[in-house]
């Protein structure tokens, strides 16, 4: 009986000197656009509880480079902001806690400066390779393409990814014979998603980059 009584006493010690399981942190979502031929960028944030993953307001509010991001109630509190703006390759945005501790994070908008076909006409009978200028993708990145005929008014979106390691990427007939013939424009979206933690939150980001339009001719 003793040796029971002693068991309970020395359970109960332990569960005192615990230290009680620390609040999950809270999740912060960014996403960042920027559009070359516009030359205009939009930013977003939401932030959510760590524990009930509702959506939670940001203490003191959001900046983007600097800029106060305008809070969209109706949106679930989600913090945006738009304007005219040069491309940056890491813009920031900033916060101040509870305790009025400054915090920052810049997620990376990785740019491509121009593109280009390995032949002046393209056929839906032929695969193609599309050349660019800047760095070639990144595990955690997508590039997508989308064709738009105005003459019809038809637009196709092809999503591709790409392990070459190079700024190249090669589209198979199969998908050129989806496009169809015709006057295209093309314009290509390139898609990055990242994570990271910082002392107050654990950060999710989105950024996508728009490049500018280019006229591309596709024969049967």
């Amino acid at each position: 009986m003793k040796h029971i009584f002693f068991s309970i006493l020395t359970a109960l010690a332990f569960s005192q000197c615990q230290e009680p399981t620390p609040a999950p942190k809270n999740i912060l979502h960014c996403y960042v656009r920027y559009d070359a031929a516009g030359r205009n960028v939009k930013a977003e944030a939401t932030l959510y509880d760590g524990a009930t993953k509702k959506v939670i307001e940001m203490p003191g509010g959001i900046r983007f480079q600097s800029t106060p991001m305008t809070a969209l109630p109706v949106r679930g509190i989600t913090y945006s902001v738009e304007y005219p703006a040069t491309y940056l390759a890491e813009p920031g945005f900033e916060w101040s806690n509870a305790k009025k501790e400054k915090g920052e994070f810049k997620p990376k908008i990785p740019s491509i400066d121009s593109f280009f076909f390995d032949k002046p006409v393209l056929s839906v009978k032929e695969s193609s390779n599309l050349q660019w200028t800047g760095k070639p993708l990144s595990k955690n990145e997508t590039l997508v393409f989308i064709w738009e005929n105005t003459a019809n008014g038809t637009t196709v979106p092809m999503e591709v990814s790409t392990t070459l390691g190079a700024p190249l990427i090669e589209i198979p007939a199969a998908k050129m014979a989806q496009i169809g013939p015709g006057d295209w424009t093309l314009y290509l979206v390139r898609k990055r998603t990242e994570k990271a933690e910082t002392n107050d939150f654990f950060i999710e980001s989105a950024t996508e980059f728009y490049t500018k339009t280019k006229a591309v001719k596709v024969t049967s």
